[in-house]
């Protein structure tokens, strides 16, 4: 299942790509694989020898946050998120105590994405004012409901994301400061 997040604030937001590091190569000069099952050994992409491509060192160079404007999209108004601007966001959102033991590189790159977030919220946001946060699953049918079991309000300087954290389907969180 896919999940989709959105974000809600009072006033516009900074729109992009945030936390990648990367650099760039020409596709030639990147090292391939050996294996017959790669795309560059069953098609010809030559073509895209001299095509600049980000590289990414790490996985977790190649984690980040992105973030998208959805206000003037036609299914915004079945988005139970009653702010004016809303935004869709991307990355990897799960924190739990398995996975820290049993997938510390997935670990520290959700991590990386939860702190990214958490960090635009409380950049654009002034004391007292709040966003909100709602997750929904793209083969959702119209309307957008919320799992009230599921809501709660994240306060921006008292949450600090070691976890359990994790953006569930039909979930809403109003985040203050």
């Amino acid at each position: 299942m896919t999940l989709n997040h959105y974000l809600g604030s009072d006033r516009p937001l900074p729109t992009g790509s945030f936390g990648y590091v990367y650099t760039y190569q020409k596709y030639s000069d990147i090292p391939k694989s050996d294996d017959k099952h790669a795309l560059h050994n069953i098609m010809d992409l030559s073509h895209l020898n001299d095509t600049l491509v980000q590289v990414f060192e790490t996985d977790l160079d190649a984690s980040g946050l992105d973030i998208g404007e959805v206000s003037s999209m036609p299914w915004r108004h079945e988005l139970p998120i009653s702010k004016p601007y809303v935004y869709g966001f991307n990355g990897s959102f799960t924190l739990s105590k398995e996975m820290k033991t049993q997938n510390p590189q997935g670990y520290a790159c959700s991590l990386k994405s939860i702190r990214l977030l958490l960090s635009h919220m409380n950049e654009h946001l002034a004391a007292g004012e709040s966003m909100e946060i709602y997750t929904c699953c793209w083969d959702s049918d119209f309307p957008k409901t919320i799992n009230p079991d599921l809501n709660w309000t994240l306060h921006l300087p008292d949450f600090e994301p070691e976890g359990p954290f994790n953006l569930v389907d039909k979930q809403f969180i109003r985040v203050t400061k």
